[in-house]
């Protein structure tokens, strides 16, 4: 499998799945040498904890290779732990695996222990379709429902492909927008498209969907 021969580095990139609702994957960084991701953790419990497991792995998505951790910095290791010292402190920390092969389009971060473990999947490792996403994040974040609808859609439109899992995380997106506008009968024409979608991870996007209220 060939290596990046120069640096490559994704700045917040996309995924499908997270464990922890504050976890944020705020960078990736990869080279001939190793893959370092930086992420970042919110508390918002009283005497809250974290750490991260030596067994902590990742994983092409869509494939069998695996890449296992090196090092962490800026978190222990379990069973130690980082101790928060109030409710809304950020904590930043960096994992470092072996380089990863350059062919994979998705990853998922996986963390192998006994309780709270956590896991990223479908990472999406593309930068224009990530740039494209946050930009769509940001107006809605900002309020902006219908702009932010129109770029998902526009990103739907220029797809080459009906597989990738980053068209089902659209199809959420789109969803709960939709929703949001009280567009009930468009959110139903949207699970319909992707009942009917050959998108790899569909069925784990009409769960989320129904887990998040969007559908029955």
């Amino acid at each position: 499998m060939p290596q990046y021969s120069t640096s490559q580095v994704y700045h917040r990139p996309n995924f499908a799945f997270s464990s922890h609702e504050t976890l944020e994957l705020e960078r990736i960084e990869i080279d001939e040498d190793q893959t370092r991701l930086l992420l970042s953790i919110l508390n918002r419990r009283l005497s809250g904890t974290f750490c991260v497991d030596t067994n902590t792995y990742i994983r092409n998505s869509l494939g069998d290779e695996e890449y296992k951790l090196i090092q962490s910095m800026g978190i222990p290791d379990c069973p130690d732990a980082y101790k928060f010292t109030a409710i809304g402190e950020k904590l930043e920390f960096i994992l470092i695996f072996p380089p990863i092969s350059e062919d994979l389009l998705y990853i998922d971060i996986i963390e192998e222990c006994d309780e709270a473990c956590f896991s990223l999947k479908y990472v999406l490792l593309d930068q224009e379709i990530n740039e494209i996403i946050n930009q769509g994040f940001n107006l809605y974040e900002a309020g902006n429902l219908t702009e932010s609808l129109k770029v998902f859609e526009d990103l739907m439109t220029a797809r080459n492909d009906n597989l990738s899992p980053v068209f089902g995380t659209i199809y959420l997106y789109m969803m709960t927008i939709n929703y949001d506008l009280g567009r009930s009968k468009e959110v139903q024409n949207l699970l319909d498209e992707l009942e009917k979608s050959s998108i790899i991870n569909k069925d784990e996007i009409i769960e989320a969907a129904r887990f998040e209220g969007l559908i029955r």
